[in-house]
């Protein structure tokens, strides 16, 4: 019985193949036989043949499969010299509404920039019903929002989507750089935060939300940083704190209520094995993350405020409290040594430690390593 089991699963299987296979096939031959005109002699309309045979591939998250016959031909034709490489606003307008998603997304990327190009995507993108599609239209709108508010209220929009994937993509554009003092963006980072049904799409605009340094977000902040009742999203809140002030790599925030209030939260008892969260402890670590020298000098110029000394005493004492996890102290141990502590101060942070225990051997280890340097 097992057997005829195994034998039908794979009959099954060399079935699908083989129909996958032929759709290949036969995808192939429409585009070959279209291909198969020369550029010089094509007749109107072949970049628009070319997206319509874009029906024939899948996509892969919310891009089109690389591998389909078809994106390749649609590439060919485009980087043959002289002719359109742009759909009209009419023609765009009218791809937009194609039953196939990989058209849908193709041909908005195709269509122009400019505001009349952007407000057709965007009134297509709001009724867009396969979230894929959406998420492409997200990245491609991305960074209009300070140029065109239609984009901005679509993405704002998208973060209420039922799609968690959707909801996610809209809070990487909607944090993004390129839109920074986007109207409406901090509040709705705040409501996400608060209202969310996925707790992966709070933490993570917990932890993005901070590179906007918009002042609105402080308390929120402080709210979700008073306790590790909820490790993750207090880890992810604490991460969003560090970017109000501290931005790495680009270090372009300096919101001094956040930095007073993380030195707060690395300073408050007791701590534990969550809290501090490790991923914060390395925040101070330049050289070892590569940081922009140059682009760190900027940013100490508009943060007077900050106090390295301040700094080096409160991540002292994390180093020295064995409740905290050892990753969390090994990483503190980074950013002394980033904020220029002498030998003599990461040789005082030895006392007290085992060399027979397993985790002290590991904050000795870095200890060691420190000193070396």
């Amino acid at each position: 019985m097992v057997n005829k089991l195994g034998l039908v699963c794979g009959l099954l299987a060399v079935s699908a193949c083989a129909k996958d296979f032929d759709q290949q096939v036969a995808g192939r031959k429409v585009v070959e036989a279209r291909m198969s005109t020369p550029s010089s002699e094509a007749p109107p309309g072949t970049l628009e043949r070319r997206v319509l045979d874009l029906a024939s591939c899948q996509l892969e998250g919310y891009e089109i499969v690389d591998t389909c016959f078809a994106l390749r031909a649609l590439r060919q034709e485009l980087a043959v010299p002289g002719g359109s490489k742009e759909l009209s606003l009419a023609l765009g307008t009218r791809l937009l509404t194609n039953g196939a998603p990989a058209v849908r997304i193709e041909a908005a990327k195709l269509m122009g920039a400019d505001i009349a190009s952007r407000s057709a995507i965007v009134a297509r993108a709001r009724r867009e019903h396969v979230p894929a599609v959406r998420q492409a239209f997200i990245h491609l709108l991305a960074d209009d929002c300070a140029r065109l508010a239609p984009v901005a209220h679509f993405l704002l929009e998208s973060a209420d989507h039922p799609t968690a994937a959707v909801r996610r993509d809209s809070l990487d554009a909607i944090t993004s750089v390129a839109n920074r003092g986007m109207p409406g963006a901090a509040a709705k980072i705040i409501a996400i935060v608060e209202r969310d049904p996925d707790p992966s799409v709070r933490r993570a605009a917990c932890a993005l939300g901070g590179k906007l340094g918009d002042p609105m977000l402080v308390a929120m902040y402080a709210q979700h940083t008073a306790t590790a009742a909820d490790p993750e999203l207090y880890a992810s809140c604490m991460e969003g704190l560090v970017a109000m002030f501290h931005n790495h790599p680009v270090f372009d925030t300096a919101s001094e209520p956040a930095y007073r209030l993380f030195l707060e939260r690395l300073a408050m008892q007791p701590r534990s094995e969550q809290s501090p969260p490790w991923s914060v402890m390395s925040t101070f670590c330049y050289f070892s993350h590569d940081a922009d020298l140059d682009k760190l000098a900027a940013w100490k110029q508009r943060a007077p405020w900050f106090d390295a000394a301040e700094v080096k005493r409160v991540i002292a004492s994390v180093i020295v409290d064995k409740a905290t996890s050892w990753m969390a102290r090994t990483a503190a141990i980074e950013s002394l040594v980033g904020l220029g502590a002498t030998k003599a101060e990461l040789t005082a942070l030895r006392a007290g430690y085992d060399v027979g225990d397993p985790a002290d051997r590991r904050v000795l280890a870095k200890l060691d390593s420190a000193l070396g340097d």
